[in-house]
């Protein structure tokens, strides 16, 4: 009742004291007011392109369809957002954890904006007086005044936020959580009006900071579920009248048998109704049923005043157009293949032109909206990338060649978004024909990439020895047909690097991934934690040393000795930096937090010996995992 009541004061609130955003005539009726890794200013004579790996933004003449100019940025530039008046962007920059804010008539970097850890989309409101930013590592959007380029507030989220978007009058902003079906919502007029008088005498105006704030956060914010075992959900896009907002995604069936290419992962599009905050199950659109099997939809637009939205998708490398003018019977309109990785697309202001950035392939494709066709390749940039390593780069994020996937379905970063995990437990069936006494099923939880190479051998059970023996996952996880010709090499035998060019290459980007960098200091429970860590007592670091937090080798720790698991007992020591960030815990995704792995999960002190801890002892060690890796 009482988050009923509240919420309904902070609308009452929202509309009789927020100010309407003022008219402005460069503003296009078709701007998107939402995180996009391209953007075009409101006249659409000039489009920004972000480029990852050339830590650039590109600024393109659209009529003549030419560079205007490469701006070097930050790090690791993921989305821009230009504001309503054309004369600023701003680009959200992971690798370097700040904003770049760009002076578009000058053609400059005007200055930076720290942030914290892994700003991955930036998104102006349509008054253009806030910029949020979403945070994927600190699980938080910063609110940022446009006018003073200082924080207004920090606003705490869901596990990873992602995609932003604002409504068309300013007062409600959406983040999707890229390994979770959820969505926040933010009222974020009320914020801006309600909360600064509640806030005013304590010195800061930062949401999370200030104390008496803190049990606003929950009642002036809501959360709307999709479904459940999504993962990425990395984008949203609102229509114009505020109503519906629809949501790229690709749900699993982890829980099911890994039997097939088309029963492990489901592109689709969701839909929410934002006059209710409910997910409106009846108008799912399932892309491989409304179009053609398709891997990893990521961006979207409305088009035909919102009755045609067109999905980016990013793994098969097409598009696809599909008419929504009746919303619970979605049709084809069009299939249009891009170049590889495409990660965002925008509109013209008059709807007859399509940009479609090309993340991996460094240009932008220019798509006529009434024949549905490719009219134009812009280069944006040249992908510094040497040639073995950017191949590498394309297959891990490609489903569209038929080595490497079955039906252009499954990517690398399927499983494994941005490198990373998809926070999921999969039970993956492998074995045909199944030998006596065995279950052909193993239970496994998807672990990071990052720092992979640092922690020889891989995979759970330690059966593979070289990220060559990735080409098993192509075949027997992707479907593909594979990236060697004949016969695979036992995982544990003879080599298979050497044996492929892009096989060697797929190996190459894999041991490439590096860990984020993490300046984190201890505290004194982290200290206290640590201590106990390194103790004999506890034995904790016997089987998990600095500074890679494994001694490389394998265990029976007693977690994988149940019915299917054909590969245990023994299990692979994993490495425990940036746990933090690896729900759920253990080789099958059986413990939920630390507090259980150290527990209910540790009956016998067969991984460290941790039954004599007191609580507030436990805690102390949680902490210090939790902080790892530190300074």
């Amino acid at each position: 009742m009482r988050r009923g009541t509240v919420l309904s004061f902070a609308v009452v609130v929202a509309l009789l004291l927020c100010p309407a955003a003022p008219a402005n005539s460069r503003a296009s009726p078709t701007h998107r007011f939402a995180a996009s890794s391209i953007a075009l200013s409101p006249d659409g004579s000039t489009l920004i392109v972000t480029n990852s790996d050339s830590n650039t933004i590109t600024l393109v003449d659209t009529a003549a369809q030419v560079v205007i100019a490469e701006i070097p940025v930050g790090l690791d530039p993921r989305s821009v957002a230009i504001a309503p008046d054309g004369g600023l962007a701003y680009v959200a920059n992971q690798g370097s954890d700040e904003v770049s804010v760009i002076d578009l008539d000058a053609g400059a970097c005007l200055d930076s904006l720290p942030a914290g850890d892994r700003p991955v989309g930036v998104a102006v409101s349509p008054d253009g007086r806030l910029v949020a930013v979403a945070e994927l590592g600190a699980d938080q959007v910063r609110l940022v005044d446009a006018a003073t380029l200082q924080t207004w507030s920090l606003l705490p989220t869901l596990d990873r936020p992602y995609g932003l978007a604002f409504t068309s009058d300013g007062k409600r902003l959406l983040v999707t959580h890229l390994l979770s079906g959820e969505v926040t919502l933010f009222w974020v007029q009320a914020y801006r009006t309600y909360l600064p008088t509640v806030l005013k005498g304590q010195g800061t105006r930062s949401v999370n900071t200030a104390s008496r704030s803190q049990s606003l956060i929950s009642d002036l914010q809501s959360q709307i579920p999709t479904w459940s075992n999504v993962a990425p959900a990395p984008g949203v896009v609102i229509n114009a009248a505020g109503t519906r907002a629809y949501l790229p995604q690709t749900m699993a069936n982890g829980q099911g048998y890994n039997t097939a290419f088309d029963t492990t992962v489901f592109p689709q599009v969701s839909v929410l109704d934002l006059e209710t905050s409910t997910h409106v199950t009846a108008e799912k659109i399932s892309l491989p049923e409304t179009d053609q099997p398709v891997g990893l939809p990521w961006a979207a637009t409305l088009a035909r005043a919102g009755t045609e939205l067109w999905v980016v998708n990013a793994a098969s490398n097409d598009v696809s157009v599909i008419d929504i003018s009746v919303p619970k019977v979605p049709v084809r309109t069009a299939h249009i293949l891009v170049g590889d990785n495409p990660r965002g697309i925008v509109l013209s202001p008059d709807g007859s032109v399509a940009y479609v950035d090309n993340a991996l392939a460094g240009t932008v494709s220019v798509i006529d909206t009434q024949a549905y066709t490719v009219t134009a390749t812009i280069t944006a940039t040249t992908l510094p990338l040497p040639p073995c390593l950017l191949r590498g780069k394309r297959l891990f994020f490609s489903s569209a060649e038929r080595e490497l996937a079955q039906a252009r379905w499954i990517s690398c970063n399927t499983c494994h978004v941005e490198g990373e995990l998809d926070g999921r437990t999969w039970k993956l069936q492998y074995l045909d024909p199944v030998p006596p006494g065995e279950e052909a099923v193993v239970t496994r939880n998807t672990t990071s990439l990052l720092g992979m190479i640092e922690t020889y051998p891989l995979r759970w059970s330690a059966e593979w020895d070289e990220s060559a023996d990735s080409e098993f996952s192509v075949r027997f996880e992707q479907f593909g047909t594979g990236l060697i010709e004949g016969d695979m090499h036992p995982t544990l035998g003879e080599p298979n690097q050497g044996r492929s060019y892009d096989l060697d290459c797929l190996a190459m980007f894999i041991d490439s991934l590096g860990l984020p960098p993490r300046a984190h200091s201890l505290g004194p429970a982290e200290l206290r934690g640590k201590a106990l860590f390194e103790s004999a007592s506890t034995g904790c670091a016997d089987c998990h040393p600095a500074p890679l937090y494994t001694d490389l080798l394998q265990h029976d720790v007693g977690t994988a000795d149940g019915p299917g698991e054909w590969f245990g007992p023994v299990i692979d020591t994993p490495t425990l930096r940036f746990l933090y960030d690896a729900a759920p815990f253990l080789h099958d995704g059986s413990a939920a937090t630390l507090g259980e792995v150290l527990t209910v999960k540790n009956p016998d002190d067969e991984h460290g010996t941790t039954s004599h801890l007191s609580e507030q002892e436990l805690g102390d060690l949680i902490a210090f995992l939790w902080a790892l890796p530190y300074q």
